[in-house]
């Protein structure tokens, strides 16, 4: 894939990123805060900021003459890696488990990226993936106190 073209669908990708943010952000308007800064403020302006920043980048990479072509190396692992986390995340609404379904997923993903196999290697993932999520669920479960 071209330089430009993979740029031009990035950017498309990140504007309806924007878009999504931004309507998600409108919704939180608070009738209370009527005439002041409200929950959605700070969204709002990322959303439109990102949107401005990817038109700038457009126009930088439409006036740019330079082309070259883009190979993505292990494109596999790549793929695997979206598929997991959009698999995640479907999961994380369909079942109510968070820290499991993280520590399956972290799990998972350091398994599929590390660079040995084996057994060894297997329980050095299996505790790291504990760790972090302990240290997921310290953080949110007790210092935020937020209830996944």
């Amino acid at each position: 894939m071209s330089y430009k073209k993979a740029t031009y669908l990035v950017l498309g990708l990140l504007v309806a990123l924007a878009a999504l943010y931004f309507w998600t952000a409108i919704n939180l308007r608070d009738p209370r805060t009527r005439g002041t800064i409200g929950p959605g403020y700070f969204p709002v302006i990322l959303s439109v900021l990102l949107v401005v920043l990817c038109a700038i980048s457009f126009v930088q990479t439409w006036r740019s003459s330079e082309d070259k072509v883009i190979t993505i190396p292990n494109l596999g692992l790549v793929s695997a890696c979206i598929g997991l986390t959009a698999l995640f995340l479907v999961a994380w609404r369909m079942v109510d488990g968070f820290y499991a379904l993280s520590f399956a997923f972290v799990l998972v993903l350091m398994t599929l990226f590390a660079p040995g196999r084996g057994l060894r290697q297997l329980a050095v993932n299996t505790a790291a993936a504990l760790v972090l999520t302990g240290a997921i669920y310290g953080l949110f479960g007790y210092v935020m106190q937020v209830r996944f």
